[in-house]
């Protein structure tokens, strides 16, 4: 039962439920108290225990319908085993009558309970013999007995699934089975019963597909996702493909939305820290100048202004357009953000943010300002018509682009003015450090007028930058 409970709610934890220790004992002691005989009460006494919400009840009762279906039959296996042979001997004691009513059986009867008797002696092997029987009780049985001791419940890919059901089949006994099917086909008298016995293994290996396929949803599926986010936060921006573009924007969306939880809370004034004598003398003037009440000083956090620049020509696009996506869902955090995208010409974007949904406005975006030849002396041209005189020390300017001008003149003195003004500048580079002030590449003139220059071509990358400069705001 212990086996049964755990592994439930490890299903439960895979799936997102929150079940801490405590409620897992709890859980523990609720079922030895109901039991696994009546799966209603049992999945009534696990929601009460171990849901903390109706999305969470919803959730159990589900994957309740799933798990059991094999697992309750498999922890009461041996007390079937025991009710079946306490039946074999009361049964005992009705066979002289059973033979006598049965003394008038047609002789047609009589050759089939032959014929019956023949093939089960000449299956040998423990699979066939459960195969004849029939008996779909004892082999769910064994293919959950099977498949724990195999490890359906700790694949960790979707491939694996074939090459568990193959393990299970041979745990049951599928070797022997073909070698004596092989015996038996030699023998053209027994190709009915060897006939008979293969679409039956046929029917199992289905029964052992499903049951995988139980496991895998259960307990591999999420885990699979899992791996492909953190694959997908990984893999450069510039090689993401159309098929994964839906599932990164998710991605992308879902990392702000975890920055800016964290760093949208209001810090607690806490016992610790600078004492406020002025606010300490205040709460304690009805007692006399006694200290009963100490007051600390908080700091205040002032949410960053924020200037981003973006390169939208070529590969560049790509990041891009991710680096706005996770701006904009940044907005609660850093409500003062204005967006700029250039290729040659450089216009800002803050206002069709602000008014069209993020994916219609990006496509706005690309459609009307990138695939142009890169110019950033132009742009940086525009920039200083349009923006410099807004740059004070509370402002964060960042720059997203590969510095390759096309052999163009960089104009590296206003990105110089842009660094005096502001002292907090980054420039994010989306190729790695050895391709940086090669070819084209102008790197090495806008550099010593960066706070920071960091390679920047991952989700992982652009989470970790900004969740750095949040912390730091």
């Amino acid at each position: 039962m212990q086996k049964v409970i755990g592994d439930f709610i490890h299903a439960l934890r895979h799936h997102g439920l929150p079940v801490s220790p405590a409620e897992t004992l709890d859980a523990l002691q609720a079922t030895q108290l109901v039991g696994l005989d009546n799966p209603q009460t049992l999945k009534t006494t696990l929601s009460l225990t171990l849901a903390k919400s109706l999305q969470h009840r919803a959730q159990l009762e589900e994957l309740f319908d799933q798990y059991f279906q094999l697992q309750v039959a498999t922890e009461n296996s041996d007390a079937e085993q025991e009710d079946d042979s306490q039946a074999e001997l009361d049964a005992k004691d009705s066979d002289t009558l059973e033979e006598q009513n049965n003394s008038q059986v047609s002789d047609s009867g009589e050759t089939d309970a032959a014929e019956d008797s023949d093939a089960g002696q000449l299956m040998q092997s423990p699979l066939g013999q459960q195969l004849l029987d029939d008996d779909q009780s004892a082999l769910q049985i064994a293919i959950a007995s099977a498949g724990q001791a195999q490890g359906a419940s700790e694949m960790q890919l979707f491939t694996q699934k074939a090459q568990v059901s193959f393990r299970i089949m041979q745990q049951l006994g599928d070797q022997q089975l073909n070698q004596e099917l092989a015996e038996l086909a030699q023998d053209d008298g027994n190709l009915a019963l060897v006939e008979s016995v293969r679409q039956a293994r046929t029917r199992l290996r289905e029964q052992i597909g499903d049951y995988v396929e139980q496991q895998y949803l259960l307990f591999t599926k999420k885990s699979g996702e899992q791996l492909r986010e953190s694959n997908l936060q990984k893999i450069k921006l510039t090689n993401v493909d159309h098929s994964h573009q839906q599932q990164m924007t998710r991605l992308v969306q879902k990392a702000a939305k975890r920055l800016a939880t964290l760093h949208s809370r209001r810090r607690r004034v806490t016992k610790r820290g600078l004492l406020d004598v002025r606010k300490t003398i205040a709460a304690n003037a009805a007692y006399d100048g006694f200290l009963f009440h100490t007051k600390w000083k908080s700091t205040k956090v002032d949410r960053p202004k924020v200037m981003v620049l973006c390169d939208v020509s070529g590969s560049v696009s790509r990041v891009a357009r991710f680096l706005l996506l996770f701006l904009y869902s940044l907005q609660d955090v850093m409500p003062r953000v204005r967006s700029f995208v250039f290729a040659s010409d450089l216009g800002e974007v803050t206002d069709s943010f602000d008014k069209d949904e993020i994916e219609v406005a990006i496509a706005k975006i690309m459609d009307e300002w990138a695939n142009r030849p890169t110019d950033y002396g132009v742009a940086l041209d525009d920039f200083k018509q349009l923006a410099l005189k807004d740059i004070d020390n509370k402002t964060t300017v960042i720059m997203l682009g590969d510095a390759r001008n096309n052999n163009g003149d960089a104009k590296s003195e206003i990105w110089a003015e842009v660094y005096k003004r502001s002292q907090r500048v980054l420039w994010l580079n989306p190729e790695g450090r050895y391709s940086w002030n090669t070819g084209d590449s102008v790197m090495s003139e806008y550099a010593p007028h960066c706070s920071i220059v960091e390679p920047c071509n991952s989700l992982r990358d652009i989470t970790r930058i900004l969740g750095s400069l949040l912390q730091r705001a």
